[in-house]
């Protein structure tokens, strides 16, 4: 009987002590979410562990009598660590069970909150509407306010938060709550370009008591709006405010950012620039001394228009403040920059030059105009340099994009149609069978007329139609033979020779190995393609190490007559040369399997160097990998490298910070080495 005693108070001791520790936990966390005053979930950590043990409560004490509490906790618990299916369950628990308990109304208003979370929105508003319309006290119908208002507000829809913000703020909330609701409609009205209102609105905050931390935020945000209004100087009044009150002497700096950007509005550049350099020499914050680099940069560059020293400015912003927004902008535009005096040196020409070299030029110069035009905002510099590749290389093949380019310059900026189609009509006289010559066309709107013929895009247009509609492959032959024929330089050459060799495979092989000698010329005359690629590909094609340049023979390894394309045979001398790239698909002579799926993380992004602008390189890495049981990168090696050191060390960075799903790997596959291609692109800036 003792023992029975002993052991029933033991377990009731158990179960309390659990539930206490449940409460504890859960209280401190409520407690941190009410000082964020509802702009904060409060300490999620603290709300999990009251998960844990009111679990334990419900699961392992049943018929506790603290169980409804543990209901109440958990649904309040799983809410704020956005468990919004979990909390809306034992919501309806606690209304079936419950219903006449402390705990039934709150779980009305969390079942309406969880609902409103999942996206479930008729119900969740049924449900708060009917919390308006019940009898329910201001504390439940302000919750309820706040509630729709936050997610309207969280979702972008200021309009419609603003009437539940306005009813918080003028009937249903507390002081603290009528605080809120109104910082919450001045946010509103900014965010959504209401200026005027959102001044007033800034201003009314003031009149209700705020706390040093609201004060600051309606006294700045009042300049914000006023400068958005063109009333400089009452901005600055708002910020002189601030400035003066010893409370805010942590916040000058970023106070006198404000007063620049002020400046800056007023046209007043000189006090914009002195205010910038205060920051500079005195403050501290490194964000704050960033941003006053990159306003000083912008002023210095589209302005004053001095690009060396906006540049000096902008490579002072990176240093302080590389991942930020104002970062990642500077670097953009010192690289921009930078690449000007790159671009400025074109190639130079003369009678001699091979038409290879007038197209490098040509193209150097074109980037340079897009570089005016699109990053530097110096559309008149842009015009003379597009000018410039038209005049000056009429035989390079980007002349008539520059020409398409040019005439959009003078119909945007110049707002001359007229000109604009003239400069246009110049690319169908001087290049007719231009692979941009249908662009032209349908800038002029002549797209499908009589004009819209002659360039090997047609003919290649109708050999695709010829194969793919009509199964008509002689036709299909002839029209893609015009293309190889007439037009070398188009970008459709290739692939039509390609296309030639590949409907004979298909549809017409010899049944010897003329086939495999036709791919691998193409592979050998342009093998940096990708067309040479998908050659090599179909014959598994490795060439043999040239001894001279004349001996054809040795030019290449062919299949012999029969052999299926599995086992090549090197013709004539033994001593085959290894293509790198068939080198770095093999490890200890057996050809690796690739890793096809896409990472599941990355924890160190690739952004590509800045150092690596002038050469501008892009292309495929190639790893070699084995990973872990857990896809983590166990050891690796690149085996395939970019021509630039940089590039290939970021690229190693990255590779090694990435993850992939192991189950979606092969069984057979898992614990070995594989293969993975990196791409590495160039920014759009140097396209």
């Amino acid at each position: 009987m003792v023992v029975g005693l002993l052991f029933s108070a033991g377990g009731g001791c158990v179960y309390y002590n659990t539930f206490y520790n449940a409460r504890k936990s859960f209280n401190e966390a409520e407690k941190s979410r009410n000082k964020s005053k509802g702009k904060g979930r409060g300490n999620v950590g603290s709300y999990r562990k009251a998960i844990e043990k009111s679990l334990k409560v419900i699961e392992d004490y049943p018929n506790s009598k603290y169980y409804d509490d543990a209901l109440y906790i958990l649904m309040v618990s799983y809410y704020y660590t956005e468990e919004f299916s979990r909390s809306e369950r034992r919501a309806r628990e606690i209304l079936a069970v419950y219903a006449e308990s402390e705990y039934a109304r709150k779980a009305t208003l969390y079942l309406a909150k969880a609902k409103l979370m999942q996206k479930d929105l008729d119900d969740a508003i049924a449900v708060f509407q009917e919390i308006f319309d019940g009898d329910y006290d201001a504390q439940f119908k302000s919750e309820a306010a706040m509630t729709l208002g936050v997610f309207h507000f969280d979702n972008k829809e200021y309009r419609k938060a603003e009437p539940y913000f306005l009813a918080l703020r003028d009937s249903l909330g507390n002081a603290e709550e009528r605080r809120l609701a109104q910082t919450y409609l001045a946010d509103g009205y900014f965010a959504g370009y209401r200026f005027q209102d959102a001044l007033g609105a800034y201003l009314q905050l003031l009149g209700m008591d705020p706390d040093k931390d609201d004060k600051y935020h309606a006294l700045f945000q009042a300049a914000n709006s006023s400068y958005r209004l063109q009333r400089i100087d009452d901005g600055q009044d708002y910020l002189m405010t601030l400035m003066d009150q010893d409370v805010y002497f942590d916040s000058v700096s970023a106070l006198k950012l404000k007063m620049g950007e002020g400046y800056e509005f007023d046209e007043e550049l000189a006090q914009a620039e002195a205010y910038y350099q205060d920051i500079i020499s005195q403050s501290e914050k490194p964000k704050v001394k960033a941003r006053a680099f990159w306003r000083l940069a912008l002023i210095y560059q589209y302005d004053y228009d001095d690009l060396v020293q906006a540049k000096i400015y902008y490579d002072s912003t990176t240093k302080l403040s590389r991942g930020s927004d104002i970062g990642k902008d500077a670097l953009h535009r010192s690289s921009s920059i930078g690449l000007l005096d790159a671009y400025s040196r074109a190639i130079e020409i003369d009678s001699t030059s091979t038409q290879d070299i007038i197209d490098r030029a040509a193209y150097t110069q074109y980037q340079l105009a897009e570089l005016y035009w699109l990053e530097l905002n110096k559309p008149d510099s842009a015009m003379i340099a597009m000018r410039v590749v038209a005049d000056s290389f009429p035989t390079a093949f980007d002349s008539p994009k520059a020409l398409i380019a040019l005439s959009e310059m003078v119909r945007e900026h110049e707002e001359d149609s007229s000109k604009a189609d003239s400069i246009l009509r110049q690319v169908l006289t001087l290049y007719p069978i231009s692979d941009y010559l249908p662009e032209a066309l349908e800038r002029l709107g002549l797209a499908g007329s009589s004009a819209d013929t002659g360039y090997a895009g047609v003919y290649f247009s109708r050999a695709e139609h010829f194969v793919v509609d009509e199964f008509n492959l002689d036709s299909a032959r002839a029209n893609y033979q015009v293309v190889v024929d007439r037009f070398p330089d188009s970008k459709h050459f290739l692939q039509s020779r390609f296309a030639l060799i590949w409907l004979t495979e298909m549809y017409d092989s010899p049944g010897d190995s003329s086939v495999i000698r036709a791919y691998n010329e193409l592979s050998d005359s342009f093998p940096s393609s990708e067309w040479a690629n998908e050659a090599r590909r179909r014959t598994q094609y490795v060439a043999k190490k040239r001894p001279s340049d004349d001996d054809q023979e040795a030019d290449s390894v062919m299949l012999a007559e029969g052999d299926d394309g599995d086992n090549l045979q090197a013709a004539g001398d033994t001593s085959v040369y290894v293509d790198p790239e068939v080198a770095a698909l093999s490890r200890d002579g057996k050809l690796l399997a690739e890793l096809r799926s896409d990472p599941i993380r990355i924890d160190e992004p690739f952004i590509y160097p800045e150092e690596a602008y002038r050469g501008g390189w892009e292309g495929w890495l190639i790893f070699q990998v084995l990973l872990d049981p857990f896809g983590e990168v166990s050891e690796y090696e690149l085996k395939i490298k970019s021509p630039n050191e940089q590039i290939n060390f970021l690229a190693e960075e990255t590779f090694a910070s990435m993850a992939w799903d192991p189950t979606r790997i092969q069984l057979e596959l898992q614990d070995q080495w594989l293969y993975y291609r990196f791409l590495v692109q160039k920014p759009d800036i140097l396209k």
